[in-house]
């Protein structure tokens, strides 16, 4: 059977949060008193670092939880060769992770989507996120190129719950065999597609993990192509 649905992360898929992750580690590394302040590139190697620390976390089973974050922020550091005292290492990772100024489209968003309609596929939005964020997606042009938005809040399950993708197989009368779900985050959506039997496609525009055991691409237009490829395998 080939692909007619495609799901996608919103939220570092479709959309980007500005100041850029590799920023606001230079930002967290200031607030927090840390030095050297690294540059862009040194901030790049801490984001893949404590990334790759996260997703071989994921593959041996353990849990994401603080201690493990707290792990992952002391390794991004030790890498970065950034030092200074830090009493809970995880509340730097809850400041990258949070203190952004504004989101916008990704590059190529609406390239891609558009591309994606006029061959064909059924698309649809599958974001962990309130209600409220469809109105974001609209502002953003995104609304008018997809079929249908699933919210976590809304649906009552967040990624990577298979109830979450399951719902969306329901509601949109798609099998797993002809759905793909494009995403940005190891955990929440190549393991979260994969319970339920959906093919994931890693989107790793930073390049954190180029060994990833499933379809991957770096940049939103390298997509359609790779469907066309995969559809008729």
């Amino acid at each position: 059977m080939g692909i007619k649905l495609v799901l996608f992360d919103a939220g570092g898929t479709l959309t980007k949060v500005l100041p850029e992750r590799t920023e606001r580690i230079r930002q967290a590394c200031h607030y927090f008193n840390l030095s050297p302040i690294p540059d862009h590139e040194i901030a790049l190697l801490g984001l893949r670092t404590i990334e790759r620390f996260f997703i071989g976390a994921i593959q041996e089973g353990r849990m994401l939880d603080r201690e493990a974050v707290r792990e992952g922020v002391r390794l991004m550091l030790t890498e970065m060769g950034v030092s200074g005292r830090l009493d809970d290492p995880a509340l730097l990772w809850d400041f990258v992770q949070t203190q952004f100024e504004t989101e916008v489209l990704m590059d190529g968003a609406i390239e891609t989507l558009k591309a994606l309609k006029d061959q064909g596929f059924i698309l649809a939005v599958a974001s962990n996120a309130t209600p409220n964020y469809e109105a974001i997606l609209r502002s953003l042009g995104i609304t008018e190129y997809v079929d249908a938005i699933f919210l976590s809040d809304v649906v009552g399950y967040a990624k990577p719950d298979p109830r979450f993708f399951q719902f969306i197989l329901e509601q949109m009368k798609a099998v797993p065999e002809e759905t793909v779900h494009v995403g940005n985050s190891y955990w929440h959506d190549v393991i979260g597609a994969r319970r339920v039997g959906i093919l994931p496609v890693y989107f790793d525009r930073h390049g954190i993990f180029p060994d990833a055991d499933c379809p991957r691409i770096t940049r939103l237009q390298e997509l359609p192509s790779l469907l066309q490829r995969l559809s008729h395998k």
